[in-house]
């Protein structure tokens, strides 16, 4: 007998929702409908703050250095890193909500769809951490919840799918 375990990105199905929605669909999908904007317009930096559910601050660490990001520093419920031009301060709600907060550094605005394309990368990167992380503890706790590693595949679109087999004690 043999159980096949299937880890799909969830940025997949992200990317689909926010293609369709634009900015409000990610705040709206996040849990939250907050989008900060200043009105000032001219040369000062316009800053552009995004929320999303994203939990494990090392995990989110590493997706931002996947993706790029130089200076990341990652303490306790705040993260900042240099991306792309950009300052990113991270900072994580109560709730658990991380707030996003891009700057460019030259001070020009920065434009929603670029706070987007950032975040859509981001919670890319930021998935497949998560699928690493979740088939490294399958890997190693198969054999102790009485399974046997069969085969692992990962196909173009990061789908990662583990075949494990019941193993016999008999």
């Amino acid at each position: 007998m043999s159980v096949s375990l299937i880890l799909i990105p969830a940025a997949i199905a992200a990317v689909t929702a926010i293609s369709a929605t634009g900015v409000g669909g990610i705040l709206s999908l996040g849990g939250r409908s907050e989008a900060k904007e200043s009105s000032d317009v001219g040369d000062a930096a316009r800053p552009v703050a995004v929320q999303t559910r994203m939990k494990d601050p090392e995990l989110l660490g590493d997706a931002l250095r996947d993706i790029g990001a130089l200076n990341v520093s990652v303490t306790g419920d705040g993260i900042s890193a240099e991306l792309d031009e950009l300052t990113i301060t991270m900072t994580r709600t109560p709730e658990g909500i991380w707030a996003a907060h891009l700057e460019r550094l030259d001070g020009h605005e920065l434009a929603a769809s670029d706070a987007t394309a950032l975040v859509q990368r981001l919670d890319a990167a930021y998935a497949l951490r998560v699928q690493q992380a979740v088939a490294e503890r399958i890997r190693s706790r198969a054999d102790t919840a009485g399974f046997e590693l069969v085969s692992e595949t990962r196909d173009e679109d990061d789908t990662l799918t583990m075949v494990l087999n019941v193993k016999d004690y008999a």
